[in-house]
């Protein structure tokens, strides 16, 4: 029997870290940093602020699809700085999507109001570390200078995340690039920083893929409970229905990456199958008189075991493309 209820989820996210704060001032920057190196469009109605927090002022509200150009982040790169109608503050960056080279924008922006806040990450120099502009530029001829061993620095960006892979670092107010094997992390989670594969189609697809999984296979085991549940022949809400499944993946990409599409098949025969299930149980919701028949249910097992193993599948090819990621083979 199928009843309705609702029901309300609340995410709480809490750092048990140590808290490692370091008070900043405002110091106004040359004319030639205030260039915009990205711009941002707003996705829903969403405050501007004096900083990079919601402990802060806010300044005005701005309508969703606005585009703004950027001029700073916080170093997790969890807030963007912006202008909109002359007035220059801090959005969320969960309530934006940006274009551009967000990884170089200035952190803790610019001309920032004093305050104090919590570094991503900090790690130490295991020895004398060259420095480069560039993680597509980590050559010999590109090196710009060392940093002594022991100095502790603000880790605010990466390319990849195991192995041998790149950290971008705040060093006597410039950014640079230096390899992971040379920094020992002393406090905080470089997980929290900004991954740079977003600006290449390879990087984008496998995130997009990764991010595509996990919400498939999220929807797949809410809505594989609700037909087992049924078969039982237990009582089973009806809101909320399960999320449809939507594949986000750019076509751009993806033809220029085509060593993704076996992924893609699987992945997209997956999708079907989950959301034709949905589509089965939000009829059998909303349509009066609506009987579901064991062999009803007894179809959308099998579909959904299908989808099961389409979604293994996908994550089994995935797996040896995310690493080999060719954004860490460049410059070695």
């Amino acid at each position: 029997m199928i009843s309705k209820s609702h029901t309300r989820e609340r995410r709480c996210w809490l750092s048990a870290a140590l808290l490692v704060v370091l008070l900043l001032f405002a110091v106004p920057l040359a004319s030639a940093q205030e260039t915009a190196l990205a711009y941002v469009t707003t996705q829903d109605f969403v405050a501007l602020r004096h900083g990079p927090g919601r402990a802060f002022e806010r300044i005005t509200v701005v309508p969703p699809e606005v585009t703004l150009p950027a001029y700073g982040r916080s170093s997790d790169t969890q807030w963007i700085q912006v202008e909109y109608e002359g007035q220059r503050g801090w959005i969320a960056s969960i309530l934006l999507v940006w274009s551009g080279d967000v990884i170089n924008l200035p952190v803790d922006g610019v001309d920032p109001e004093p305050f104090i806040r919590r570094a991503a990450a900090l790690g130490m120099t295991t020895r004398e570390t060259p420095i480069y502009p560039a993680f597509t530029h980590m050559l010999p001829q590109y090196q710009v200078g060392t940093i002594p061993e022991g100095v502790a620095l603000e880790l605010t960006g990466r390319v990849g995340e195991t192995g041998y892979f790149r950290f971008q670092v705040r060093y006597e107010g410039q950014l640079y690039w230096v390899g992971s094997w040379d920094i020992r992390l002393i406090d905080g989670d470089y997980h929290r920083l900004l991954d740079l594969a977003y600006l290449f189609p390879y990087g984008r697809l496998v995130q997009s893929l990764e991010e595509n999984l996990a919400f498939s296979l999220s929807s797949y085991t809410r809505i594989l409970s609700v037909w087992q549940r049924l078969q039982r022949g237990d009582r089973v809400a009806c809101d909320p229905l399960p999320t449809y499944v939507e594949r986000t993946l750019t076509d751009g990409d993806v033809l220029k990456e085509p060593l993704f599409a076996p992924v893609i098949v699987p992945l997209d025969n997956a999708v079907s199958a989950i959301n034709r299930t949905i589509s089965v149980f939000a009829d059998a919701c909303t349509t009066p008189g609506y009987t579901l028949t064991p062999e009803i249910i007894n179809t959308q097992l099998v579909e959904l075991a299908s989808a099961q193993r389409n979604l293994i599948l996908a994550g089994s090819l995935l797996e040896p493309l995310r690493a080999r990621n060719p954004l860490l083979d460049s410059g070695t």
